[in-house]
């Protein structure tokens, strides 16, 4: 068992993102805060007695007991990258720890100087004051916690109120020190020994610091330096300090005051040109609403700053699905759909915002990303509402003769954000791409031709509108008709005229076809229809 234990010692490492080691550097550093604000607490306020003693040394000896287990067995196993390739050898792992700047400030952080507690006694407990070169590793576990949470800021702002914070601490246990040396009580401007002795000195240091003022009148020359001193590190510090916090704000609002100051610039130009209120009043509507949904009013910037292969994984991980679902390009090779999604374009629409009209030529294809847009026929009907997922416009792309121009009007129902690929996109993509502009070509004529027979095969309706009525005879030819014998060639004239002596079909057939001509006929193909119908017809084709 202890073979095998010391044989996983001494080959495990760790990850230095993982969450072992960010667990074992909060210890460290709880151990770091642990030392840099009780060293200076108990060594000028009398907090170390002989009753409790024992007990911080328990806590001293923990913390340097942390100290050690990081600097012997945890930061020589962490690994690191060399030439994009993460180090995991054990050997090289200690000796790139070794070479550090951080391996010499651990290594003297634990001199240890409690020896002279012989000499000195247990409450000489500046003789730890070594511990405070182990503060790197708490400033490490911030950065850590920085680059994890969504919102940094706040670690950034909590930082820097530490910081001060610190500060105020040292100076209220240098004002107690300072008080002690002097004499507790012995005038004004020395601490009088009443009350909680830290919370007093801790308000004292304070006041001075942020040069509030109302402080004891220092009264020798030495308090004088005293106070001049607390004076000029108060100011310089917090002026520092105040200078990180309002760098931290304006760069956690630094998109939203583009944002305002490009939407004010704008409404500005508008009111300038003497534009609609109404047209004006969509324009700010569109910056709200772009900017509430995305933080940004340019996607297309932010990723200007990436390498084209990080920009490429990026785009894959976020729109390759709905490039995917376009029929035109499934069968597509996987590098021309990986170009194409880089090409995507996030347009926002509001609500009656027209996309497209009938009769344009189209540029774009368009695929929903959210929101509802409306197809619109004439006399402004709905013909259909197309969701997220939905695709159209790809037909257009591909420039086919007669099938690049919009066949119907489609609008937003509501705020809609689309993805849009251009033509011209499309074009430069295909230039690298020679075999796929025939496949597209191909399956965009296929696609055309199963519309087309879906279309005739659901929605063709032909509507007769003014049908021919069947001649009606005069009234003198009925009663000569009454007179003359049934068989008799007149009779056969009269009724029939010179269709009475052709060889064509029976009479009752002749008659039956003549009277059986609908008002109305649903057809499935139009190719079916009898060409010898002289009648007025009209096609209402929902548009697909």
């Amino acid at each position: 068992m202890l073979t095998f234990l010391r044989k996983y010692l001494n080959n495990f490492t760790l990850d230095p993102n993982g969450k072992f080691y960010l667990g074992w550097m909060f210890f460290v550093a709880v151990a770091v805060l642990y030392n840099v604000w009780v060293i200076p607490l108990r060594s000028t306020f009398p907090y170390q007695t002989e009753e409790n003693r024992l007990v911080w040394m328990l806590f001293d000896y923990i913390s340097d007991f942390v100290y050690l287990l990081d600097m012997l067995v945890i930061q020589p196993k962490v690994k690191y990258l060399d030439y994009g390739f993460w180090v995991t050898d054990v050997t090289l792992l200690r000796q790139n720890y070794w070479k550090k700047r951080e391996f010499k400030l651990d290594l003297l952080s634990l001199v240890p100087l409690d020896v002279f507690y012989i000499l000195t006694g247990p409450d000489f407990v500046v003789l730890r004051l070594p511990r405070f070169l182990k503060v790197h590793s708490f400033w490490k576990f911030v950065s850590f916690i920085d680059k994890l949470l969504k919102n940094p800021y706040v670690v950034r702002i909590s930082r820097t109120l530490m910081n001060m914070m610190y500060l105020i601490h040292l100076n209220a246990c240098a004002y107690y020190a300072f008080s002690s040396w002097g004499g507790i009580g012995s005038n004004n401007f020395f601490f009088n020994g009443q009350g909680n002795a830290y919370i007093k000195c801790f308000y004292f240091a304070t006041k001075t610091a942020t040069s509030i003022g109302k402080n004891p009148k220092p009264t020798q020359e030495i308090e004088y330096m005293f106070m001049t001193v607390s004076w000029l590190m108060g100011v310089f510090v917090f002026a520092v300090l105040i200078g990180q916090i309002r760098d931290i704000i304006s760069t956690a609002n630094r998109s939203r005051t583009e944002y305002k100051k490009l939407m004010n610039e704008t409404l500005e130009y508008m009111r300038r040109l003497n534009l609609p209120v109404e047209m004006q009043r969509r324009a700010q509507l569109w910056f709200t609403y772009t900017w509430k949904t995305q933080r940004t009013l340019d996607e297309s910037r932010i990723m200007d700053c990436l390498p084209h292969k990080m920009k490429t994984d990026i785009a894959i991980n976020v729109h390759i699905h709905t490039l995917n679902k376009v029929k035109l390009f499934a069968d597509c090779d996987e590098a021309l759909r990986r170009e194409l999604v880089l090409q995507l374009k996030s347009v926002i629409y509001l609500p009656g915002d027209m996309i497209c009209k009938k009769g344009d030529v189209g540029k774009e294809m368009y695929i929903i990303q959210s929101g509802k847009v409306q197809v619109i026929g004439s006399n402004n009907e709905v013909l259909a509402t197309l969701s997220e997922g939905s695709v159209f416009g790809e037909i257009s792309l591909l420039g086919i003769p007669g099938k690049n121009r919009r066949t119907a009007d489609v609008r937003s129902q509501g705020h809609s954000n689309l993805f849009v690929l251009s033509k011209a996109d499309l074009n430069a993509a295909l230039a690298q791409y020679p075999e796929a502009q025939e496949l597209l070509n191909k399956k965009a004529k296929l696609l055309m031709k199963k519309n087309a027979a879906l279309e005739r095969k659901q929605n063709a309706m032909i509507v007769i509108d003014n049908p021919i009525p069947p001649t009606k005879q005069a009234k003198l030819v009925d009663t000569v008709l009454q007179v003359v014998p049934a068989d008799s060639k007149t009779n056969r004239l009269l009724r029939f005229g010179s269709r009475a002596y052709s060889k064509s079909k029976p009479e009752n057939e002749r008659f039956k076809f003549r009277n059986s001509l609908p008002h109305i006929a649903s057809v499935g193909n139009f190719g079916d229809l009898d060409k010898s119908f002289e009648t007025n017809v009209t096609v209402h084709r929902p548009l697909g």
